[in-house]
């Protein structure tokens, strides 16, 4: 299943990761690089796994890693909305 970021999420890249933007709140959130590289994989559509596979790809770490971590960042997402 892919997540969509919501129309009011304005995501824009940094040297050190990303900002998304809730523009509803004017509240900011940081993301690292590994969970930019996700969110920028499930922002085009991708899913949970292929957001892992990326990571892996581009990092030292395992797949069950990942996708425990990318099924966290998309929870944490959801929760603070972010994502649907």
């Amino acid at each position: 299943m892919s997540t969509q970021l919501r129309e009011n999420v304005v995501r824009t890249r940094t040297e050190y990761g990303a900002v998304l933007l809730d523009e509803r709140t004017g509240r900011y959130f940081t993301l690292n690089p590994s969970a930019d590289l996700a969110v920028g994989v499930l922002a085009q559509g991708g899913t949970a796994e292929q957001a892992a596979q990326a990571v892996t790809e581009a990092y030292d770490v395992d797949d069950a890693t990942a996708l425990a971590d990318v099924e966290l960042l998309l929870g944490n997402l959801r929760t603070v909305g972010l994502a649907r």
